[in-house]
């Protein structure tokens, strides 16, 4: 992999962030998760907890590697095309 995969990878991961700041769909998620979670953790024992948190380690390991590899073929399809725009722009 080249070395200016991480600068690049995470310039998406910044602008996706600041895309979903502004999506009240996304945040209304966030916090329901965050709510089922706490619910969760306050009515299971401690070791259930940290087996569930193991699984969703591993899950969003997995999640993390098909995200950077859809990020490299969206760069690599961009390049080849000709252009790399950012989406979702909100100006013209």
């Amino acid at each position: 992999m080249n070395s200016f995969f991480p600068i690049l990878n995470w310039a998406g991961l910044l602008l996706l962030k600041e895309k979903l700041s502004h999506c009240t769909p996304y945040q209304e998620a966030e916090r329901d998760s965050r709510a089922q979670w706490a619910a969760f953790k306050a009515s299971h024992p401690e070791a259930l907890n940290e087996e569930v948190l193991d699984l969703l380690d591993r899950c969003n390991l997995a999640a993390a590697w098909e995200r950077d590899a859809a990020f490299c073929l969206g760069l690599q399809l961009g390049l080849e095309l000709g252009g790399l725009g950012r989406f979702w722009d909100t100006e013209p």
